[in-house]
């Protein structure tokens, strides 16, 4: 995709549809679209069903939700549940929520475009030790069976991510694990505005040229779920746009001159409100776990606890 480098499915199908578009119609072989709108909320359906449609979106087969909230820490708690609800749907339709889950939050909790995973997990309300040893409480209350893990970065644990969850994985053995991290994404309009939720895996520091190896159904031996927020986008991505359209040049004229101005390293930007931005973001997907799997809390009462 004209080396753009972006995490998100709707956006590498959107670039795609661009060319494919203008000589075919419907979809590509292999790729299913479908969109819906509710309370103001976009939400799209990308089901990718065949190899065709792996090698087009560059990603493995299976589904991805990409949910456009807006700048919900501009909005008010009633839109705020809202999209949360929408979060909850989509959670409930791709694992059982009735079953015991683990929530591993990803990320650098110390860099806040990269802590939208550790955030999220701080939000999320753990049950399964009031299960193991206060289960009158905990039937009373009708709770989940929900844990939690932060695994941090390797700098900060000498540990990758996916040997502590799988540690986790292996004691606790959990039907799902639910992985919430950081994204990146090519459009403006995308930052820290967007969830993609996928049943595929995910390739933490990925999106920023620091893969560290797919954690997905293959990796830990249960249903994997991904929860991810795009909070920064690569500034050769914005150059190329710019220069598109400027027009005149080629694509391989783009090339080179970002070849030039950037060599080997880029850098990346976030919202100039990261802070509030992430902080809610986070908070949406916390709450949006709380609900699919503890179905007697109501969103006020999260906020307390």
């Amino acid at each position: 995709m004209k080396n753009i480098r972006t995490d998100m499915a709707s956006e590498i199908r959107d670039e795609y549809m661009k060319t494919y578009s203008k000589q075919h119609e419907g979809e590509p072989d292999g790729i299913k679209y479908e969109a819906s709108e509710r309370c103001g909320i976009k939400t799209t359906k990308i089901s990718v069903f065949n190899e065709k449609g792996a090698e087009i979106l560059g990603k493995p087969m299976g589904n991805y939700y990409s949910m456009h909230t807006g700048k919900l820490w501009l909005s008010d708690f009633d839109k705020f549940k809202c999209a949360a609800n929408e979060l909850v749907k989509i959670i409930s339709s791709l694992c059982d929520t009735s079953a015991p889950v683990l929530v591993a939050g990803l990320g650098n909790r110390y860099i806040t475009a990269d802590a939208i995973g550790p955030l999220a997990a701080n939000n999320v309300v753990v049950s399964r030790h009031i299960k193991e040893y206060e289960r009158e409480i905990y039937e009373s209350a009708g709770l989940g069976d929900v844990s939690s893990v932060i695994p941090g970065v390797i700098a900060q644990t000498g540990m990758e991510a996916a040997e502590q969850i799988k540690g986790a994985v292996k004691m606790i053995k959990p039907s799902t694990v639910i992985l919430i991290d950081a994204l990146a994404c090519r459009e403006l309009s995308s930052l820290a505005t967007t969830v993609q939720v996928t049943d595929t895996g995910i390739s933490p520091g990925s999106g920023v040229g620091n893969d560290r190896g797919e954690l997905s159904e293959k990796t830990f031996g249960v249903k994997t779920v991904c929860i991810g927020i795009p909070t920064v986008i690569d500034t050769r991505t914005l150059v190329r746009d710019a220069l598109e359209n400027c027009g005149g040049m080629s694509d391989d004229e783009i090339d080179s001159v970002i070849g030039c101005v950037y060599k080997n390293t880029g850098s990346y930007v976030c919202p100039k409100d990261c802070d509030a931005a992430v902080e809610e973001m986070a908070r949406l997907a916390g709450y949006a776990v709380n609900k699919a799997f503890h179905r007697s809390l109501s969103y006020e009462e999260m906020m307390y606890m």
